[in-house]
């Protein structure tokens, strides 16, 4: 019996997962990249991108997972140039702690993150986004480019459902 299946159904979902600059964040947006390859190794491509300071970061999860193959694929995107942080200094835990508060504006500013991240996603193609909560322009990129966005918060939803305002 002659297979039904076409060309296009055999082509890979292509997931882009972009973590905030915090190895707290880094992990979990690996995990979940890994979960997803893993779990339907011949229909899903998972992509962490991540800053290059950081790309060692997600090398280094991802050994954890390897039985024959990389269970997820990395891609970088420059961070961008910070008046006050050393060059090279693109995670909180490498920053000193008076230099901290210079990632956390540059991961929200859409000035300074929006343009970057956009050229990856572009570059990227993906069929899905996940994105981390800090970076909200990036669901506007994908629905100009018709791609579906999740945004994905590792606290979980527990911590924002009982915050006060």
């Amino acid at each position: 019996m002659a297979s039904t299946e076409t060309t296009s159904s055999n082509k890979k979902l292509r997931v882009l997962l972009i973590p905030f600059f915090a190895s707290s964040h880094i992990g979990p947006f690996t995990e979940l990249a890994v979960s997803l390859a893993t779990a339907r190794p011949h229909a899903v491509e998972a992509t962490v991108a991540v800053t290059p300071a950081n790309a060692s970061i997600v090398r280094s999860l991802l050994q954890r997972h390897e039985n024959g193959g990389t269970p997820a694929q990395v891609a970088t995107y420059p961070f961008p140039a910070v008046d006050g942080l050393p060059r090279g200094v693109e995670n909180l835990g490498a920053a000193a702690q008076a230099d901290a508060w210079r990632i956390d504006v540059a991961a929200v500013s859409d000035t300074l993150m929006r343009p970057v991240q956009e050229t990856l996603i572009r570059a990227q193609s993906p069929d899905a986004l996940v994105t981390d909560v800090h970076f909200m322009w990036n669901a506007d990129v994908c629905d100009e480019l018709g791609v579906p966005c999740i945004t994905y918060n590792v606290v979980g939803a527990f911590s924002p459902s009982v915050s006060g305002p």
